[in-house]
């Protein structure tokens, strides 16, 4: 009887939260325990495209849409994280279409790499969100019919923070990845000679998709930010959506902040997991998250059909190094939810 009292209470639960594994205070309020279940914290479509909002106020829902792709929904206020969705017909269907996309109050651009951008001017025209980004990326946005009052230029070089209702964001130089030619170039080419070659059909699609986004140089060193996303109640997101290295932007920036509660950091583009959990040891002694989240582990090799990177050797790299850190991966729309309430503001004891 005990053991079914324990299970009834945690179904009613209205969501679990990834740091309930690792901590009993994380859903120890009573209330919370006592409320029904949140379809936001369930249901498979997005908040932007018509699915339901979290029901408290407290509660963050984080979609991963492929990519570096992501939704943050939090009291009414939807956050897109990077803009690839109609990604061509060598990828499996995400389940929605970037038309399918209604309401969207922010649109933070790490990058101005097409497999990042190619569905952010259109998504910002339809639904009048601002959308933030470096200025080789808002170049590009600018070109894209994008109006001037939607478009936010930051270089994160200079203490920016930008203010919003009920959080703020903190644009930071980052730097994009540049994984070792010698070790992609020889395994390009051997993927590229067992692979379906593409049709001149996916080719013509695959060239309108890369023109949506950006080949300039400069964003390699200038063009490739990471952001500080700091909820009203002090629950901190790390958004970084390139595996490089840390800069000294990043380093200076996180040394005044401490540690983030989520982190949402794109794993490195490196064909072996032993270089790509290096890079994301890098980013987790970076961040100091409670709970890593990864994305870009579905991206492509020069442009052919996905290459999952496996998250497992990565999540087991990071356990040995932090044996108290939270790893999470979901599917493409399926929800993970936090209760913001409790977070590292209110924990610093902890650390």
């Amino acid at each position: 009887m005990a053991i079914l009292l324990v299970a009834d209470v945690a179904f009613s639960r209205p969501f679990t939260d990834p740091r309930a594994e690792r901590s009993d205070a994380v859903e120890a309020d009573p209330g919370f325990a006592s409320a029904p279940r949140d379809a936001a914290c369930s249901a498979a479509k997005l908040v932007s495209t018509g699915g339901p909002a979290p029901r408290d106020p407290g509660t963050l829902a984080v979609r991963w849409t492929g990519f570096s792709n992501f939704e943050l929904a939090y009291r009414d206020k939807i956050i897109l994280l990077d803009a690839f969705i109609d990604r061509g017909s060598n990828y499996p269907p995400l389940g929605f279409a970037a038309s399918d996309v209604k309401h969207a109050d922010l649109i933070i651009l790490g990058h101005g790499h097409f497999d990042h951008m190619a569905d952010a001017a259109s998504i910002a025209v339809r639904t009048g969100a601002l959308v933030v980004g470096a200025p080789v990326t808002t170049e590009k946005l600018m070109s894209q019919s994008v109006p001037a009052a939607q478009i936010r230029t930051v270089t994160g070089k200079h203490g920016e923070v930008l203010q919003f209702d009920g959080f703020t964001v903190e644009p930071i130089l980052a730097r994009h990845a540049q994984p070792d030619p010698g070790i992609t170039e020889v395994m390009e080419n051997a993927l590229n000679a067992i692979a379906p070659k593409p049709s001149p059909a996916q080719e013509a699609e695959t060239r309108a998709i890369r023109a949506r986004g950006t080949s300039d140089p400069r964003v390699i060193r200038e063009g490739t930010i990471a952001y500080i996303i700091t909820l009203d109640n002090g629950f901190r997101i790390a958004y970084r959506d390139s595996g490089g290295h840390p800069t000294d932007h990043e380093r200076s920036a996180m040394a005044r902040i401490g540690g983030v509660d989520l982190a949402l950091v794109a794993l490195s583009a490196e064909f072996l997991p032993s270089l790509t959990a290096q890079r994301a040891l890098e980013h987790m002694t970076l961040y100091k998250p409670d709970v890593f989240m990864p994305a870009h582990h579905d991206a492509a090799f020069s442009g052919h059909a996905p290459l999952w990177r496996a998250t497992e050797p990565v999540f087991q790299a990071l356990k040995d190094a932090n044996p108290s850190i939270v790893t999470v991966s979901r599917g493409y729309r399926e929800p993970v939810c936090f209760n913001t309430e409790i977070n590292m503001m209110s924990q610093k004891g902890r650390h």
